[in-house]
């Protein structure tokens, strides 16, 4: 009996390991051996370029709509040498972009010159004097009346400042330095909207909203101005700060923001006027939020058919847009957004709050929009040259230190956004090879 049993126990350890030889063998059919060279090099496979959700079998999932990035990282070394160093034509840039920064008392009504600059096409223009006296004005103008911006999934309120000028005000949640591992983390961030308004003025997006820091205080200027349903959201910290968590999806009590010493650092955002709004439509490389690929994932000729759908003609604002959001890494873009019944509107880039959060990873999946379409306008990629070598962090730092809230971005972040730059270059250089020269890529 016992002899039976110890050949029982034999006959089922044997047959299991068969059954895992026979799978091993399987598995090795479908995987491709890498290379050692292959192995050292970031990858499209690989899991920090990738949504967590998106890695069906691991950070191993294969993505062959993104076989484009392989090219980018064969062009890196070569882009990286040859935009080395600062432009000389750079310097002069941002003392102009500066200058409409700093002057102030061009503007007699900040509210109605911003009113007039507004067009389906442009909401600043390329050189605006004045700017400076809009930022100061939304910086400075008493509150007159708060409430919580029902609806949306973050925590925002709505402001209406002295003159009739309605403004988001998205305040401060997380710390500068605080690191927010993997896409869409956490909180808006306030300062992704103060960085985006003066990218967008850099790469020469004009579309981009007005926006700048605000210090305020909850206690003497929201709360007493703020309607039932926002001030019920008011409470004291053990140290007798005032702090609040709106009204909101993800808005709850034990997620409040807390002044700190009566002051709180915000961001304000210029509302568009009122005969400009809003058309939201999907976002034609939005991340599919199932447990499956989005089209644009596994299909390398996506472009082709966006190019032939109702957003084809838009698709040169699309490019600039998936600049800007690379840089900042705003990772929520599933809206493309323009001007109701104004078909040659361009792209608004609304919310970018869902950026910067993590300074040494770069959601390179963000680029599919540049690499499946190899196609640019030109005066953009003139931007990211004069940007480059070290010039994105330049401009950046020496604008955001003007801002009430400033430093608005830290040491790190600064040094990614130079980085991102070189990729996008990397990027257009093997568009450049695929489609045959440059000709064929810059619009």
């Amino acid at each position: 009996m016992k002899m039976k049993f110890v050949l029982l126990i034999f006959l089922i350890y044997f047959a299991v390991m068969v059954w895992i030889l026979y799978f091993s063998l399987q598995l090795s059919l479908f995987v491709t051996p890498v290379s050692k060279h292959e192995e050292s090099q970031p990858i499209y496979f690989r899991k920090e370029f990738s949504e967590a959700g998106h890695d069906l079998q691991g950070s191993a999932t294969l993505r062959p709509g993104m076989v484009m990035l392989l090219s980018l990282y064969a062009h890196l070394p070569s882009v990286t040498e040859k935009y080395s160093s600062i432009s000389k034509y750079l310097i002069h840039f941002i003392e102009k972009m500066k200058k409409d920064i700093t002057v102030r008392g061009v503007a007699k009504d900040p509210w109605e010159l911003a009113r007039e600059w507004a067009t389906p096409n442009s909401l600043v223009p390329e050189t605006a004097p004045g700017l400076g006296d809009i930022l100061a004005a939304l910086s400075t103008a008493p509150i007159v009346s708060a409430a919580p911006a029902v609806g949306g999934s973050q925590f925002k309120i709505i402001l209406w400042l002295e003159g009739k000028q309605k403004v988001v005000l998205a305040p401060k949640i997380h710390s500068l330095d605080s690191i927010l591992i993997g896409k869409n983390r956490g909180g808006d961030r306030h300062n992704g909207e103060i960085v985006a308004f003066h990218l967008g003025r850099l790469l020469g997006l004009q579309m981009t909203p007005i926006a700048v820091g605000r210090k305020v205080s909850l206690k003497r200027e929201i709360l007493p101005v703020a309607t039932q349903r926002l001030a019920e959201t008011f409470s004291k910290n053990k140290n007798g700060d005032t702090c609040f968590y709106g009204i909101c999806r993800y808005c709850k009590p034990q997620w409040r923001v807390c002044a700190v010493q009566d002051t709180l650092s915000c961001a304000v955002i210029m509302w568009l006027p009122e005969h400009l709004s809003i058309l939201e439509i999907d976002h034609p490389w939005r991340d599919n939020k199932k447990n499956v690929l989005a089209r644009w994932e596994y299909d390398e000729n996506y472009c082709q058919e966006v190019l032939v759908g109702d957003q084809g003609g838009k698709i040169l604002d699309i490019i600039d847009v998936s600049v800007l959001d690379y840089i900042i890494q705003n990772t929520d873009r599933h809206n493309a957004v323009y001007i109701a019944g104004e078909p040659d509107s361009s792209f608004v880039p609304i919310d970018n709050g869902k950026s910067f959060g993590d300074p040494h990873t770069d959601y390179t999946d963000m680029l599919a929009p540049v690499l499946q379409c190899c196609r640019i306008r030109q005066a953009t990629y003139e931007r990211l040259v004069l940007l480059s070598g070290g010039g994105m962090s330049l401009a950046l730092q020496e604008l955001l230190a003007l801002d009430p809230v400033a430093p608005v971005l830290t040491p790190a972040h600064l040094r990614a956004t130079d980085r991102r730059v070189t990729h996008l270059l990397a990027a257009l250089s093997a568009c450049s090879v695929k489609k045959g020269g440059w000709h064929n890529v810059l619009f």
